[in-house]
């Protein structure tokens, strides 16, 4: 099971406390549609490798248009509208690569605690 499904399975107060990791930067959609190509990524190198994190964005842009492929066949408007507006924002010049994905989630389960 990925970490996102069992982030998923903690009970509501906990869930709120994820619901905060998330905004325009890098919304819960792309966590949710990503999930497993999110937790196969070496994030913690790439947070002190600045041409690693770049890479890192570029793949993640690519996985993102994969997706919005997907849905566009779909023909899911609201998430064809949100992949777009997200994709708009993580290619935008003032993106840093401290706004790429974390694991708060991971964290929070394998310690099997409340998230910070």
């Amino acid at each position: 099971m990925s970490q996102w499904n069992q982030v998923q399975q903690l009970e509501i107060k906990f869930l709120e406390q994820v619901d905060q990791f998330y905004d325009d930067n890098f919304p819960m959609e792309i966590r949710h549609l990503l999930a497993q190509w999110i937790e196969n990524q070496d994030w913690e190198a790439a947070s002190n490798n600045e041409t690693m994190a770049t890479i890192l964005l570029q793949n993640l842009l690519i996985q993102l248009d994969e997706q919005l492929g997907r849905v566009s066949k779909e023909k899911n408007l609201l998430l064809i509208h949100n992949l777009k507006r997200i994709r708009k924002v993580l290619q935008s010049p003032g993106l840093t690569t401290a706004q790429l994905p974390d694991r708060h989630g991971e964290t929070c389960i394998q310690r099997s605690k409340p998230c910070p």
